[in-house]
């Protein structure tokens, strides 16, 4: 309280300061001439008068202005906390059910080993429409997009692994003209498979403070930031998903939650198979 009255203390005494000034500067310059009379004098306090109104109005539109600057801080506050609430207590419990329920479903009624081909087919076409609605879904609720055009800032791929020869090749990612490179380097990929699938698969992030560079992203490629999780059925790790953003600040830690509960969702897909 002390500090605040502080500053509005020195606040109002910059204003005053502000108002003495113009007005003096005001009339000074009506009675520059050296002339007198009634006249002179109307037109003196005329020009005081707007002097002080000017700096009257400048000084509301700015608190205006503040006022309003700090609404918006408050509302994106509570948006982003609103955010992690949704994504940490619904989205992600639900879609970890959901994994959950699949993995159950698979154990319990296993496909033939002799299914239609048009039922493979099928399903390999629903898995990759859930892939990329997961890849579209990363990019468009991360780093929102900008300019004219709304052009994607966000960056999101999939990356299968192959436990038989430790590689991870891309199998989808969005926007596609500007995607990732299609095979990791086997230094790359010894990073994602002991930072991120590995004792049971863990989130990975890089947000400029604790991390600042990772092997999923090669210098020079426009990106900084990245999230990126396991996708795991089971024991199974099937693979890496993640989501790259030309900025540290792109990303909060609701974005987190965010793409666990997508991983749970492609885990999912994959499972059913």
């Amino acid at each position: 309280m002390k500090q605040w009255l502080i500053e509005r203390g020195i606040h109002h005494l910059f204003l005053l300061f502000s108002a003495v000034l113009g007005v003096s500067v005001a009339v000074v310059s009506v009675w520059a001439d050296g002339s007198t009379g009634r006249t002179k004098q109307g037109w003196a306090l005329i020009a005081g008068l707007s002097a002080f109104g000017v700096v009257l109005i400048t000084h509301v539109e700015r608190r205006l202005v503040e006022k309003g600057k700090k609404r918006a801080e408050e509302r994106a506050i509570r948006a982003e906390a609103d955010m992690a609430q949704l994504y940490s207590m619904s989205l992600l419990p639900l879609s970890s059910a959901v994994k959950e329920l699949t993995g159950r479903y698979v154990a319990a009624a296993p496909l033939p080993a002799a299914t239609a081909p048009q039922t493979v087919t099928g399903l390999d076409l629903q898995r990759a429409d859930v892939l990329d609605r997961v890849l579209r879904g990363a990019v468009d609720l991360t780093a929102p997009p900008i300019g004219p055009a709304y052009t994607p800032r966000a960056r999101c791929s999939f990356y299968r692994y192959d436990a038989a020869t430790g590689n991870f090749t891309l199998e989808g990612s969005h926007p596609y003209p500007n995607g990732p490179r299609s095979v990791i380097d086997p230094v790359g990929a010894a990073h994602m498979k002991n930072e991120i699938l590995g004792g049971g698969g863990k989130t990975f992030r890089i947000d400029g403070t604790s991390v600042t560079h990772s092997y999923l992203i090669p210098p020079g490629t426009g990106y900084k930031a990245v999230i990126a999780v396991p996708v795991i059925h089971g024991t199974e790790e099937i693979g890496v998903l993640a989501v790259d953003a030309p900025a540290f600040s792109d990303f909060i830690d609701a974005h987190e939650s965010l793409m666990e509960s997508l991983a749970n969702v492609l885990a999912a897909s994959y499972a059913l198979r």
